[in-house]
């Protein structure tokens, strides 16, 4: 994997900044080299990922869906994790979240500036929090659209828009919809 100018430059600036934050390599007697040395470089390798992904921001993210409900009805802040899922199906007269779960490429959270649009107003409409981080999908006309996250972010190329889509159908009301969740596979 290569790095862009820019995270090149990041990286190599954390690990100078990481060896200055550690200071010199200090021995004691009786006290093993290799194993202090390694030590020693392993606790400024964790601290210059730290760094680097502090400067380089957001390197990657995923939405997570919460449950369909009625419009009238709130939609619970804390949303249930559903893995994999990306479509939401709903009626008529209903509503779901979708919250933004990033981290930086060291694997810490980020509350990155975000980007939420539809391609079909008419099917849905997005009520985005204020501070962006999640957002409202209130059912319209029927139909399906797809509704695009895009945020600034640090890729192999360098900084780029990351985005990730959600599909969202809307079915009249009354109509009935079903899920097929395969099960295991079981012998007779």
């Amino acid at each position: 994997m290569s790095m862009s100018g820019r995270a090149f430059e990041a990286r190599q600036t954390a690990l100078l900044a990481a060896a200055a934050l550690h200071g010199p390599l200090v021995l004691e007697l009786g006290v093993d080299r290799e194993v202090t040395e390694r030590t020693a470089q392993e606790r400024i390798r964790r601290l210059a990922d730290g760094l680097a992904a502090y400067v380089l921001g957001t390197a990657d993210f995923r939405l997570i869906p919460g449950p369909v409900v009625d419009e009238g009805e709130d939609v619970p802040s804390g949303t249930p994790h559903r893995e994999g899922i990306d479509m939401t199906q709903m009626n008529t007269g209903h509503k779901f979240s979708l919250s933004i779960a990033a981290k930086d490429a060291a694997g810490f959270a980020t509350t990155p500036n975000v980007q939420w649009t539809i391609d079909d107003p008419a099917v849905a409409e997005l009520q985005v929090s204020e501070d962006e981080q999640t957002c409202v999908v209130v059912s319209g006309a029927p139909g399906s659209a797809v509704l695009t996250v895009t945020i600034e972010g640090e890729n192999e190329e360098g900084t780029e828009p990351l985005s990730v889509t959600h599909a969202v159908d809307v079915v009249p009301a009354g109509t009935a919809t079903i899920e097929l969740v395969a099960g295991d596979v079981v012998s007779e």
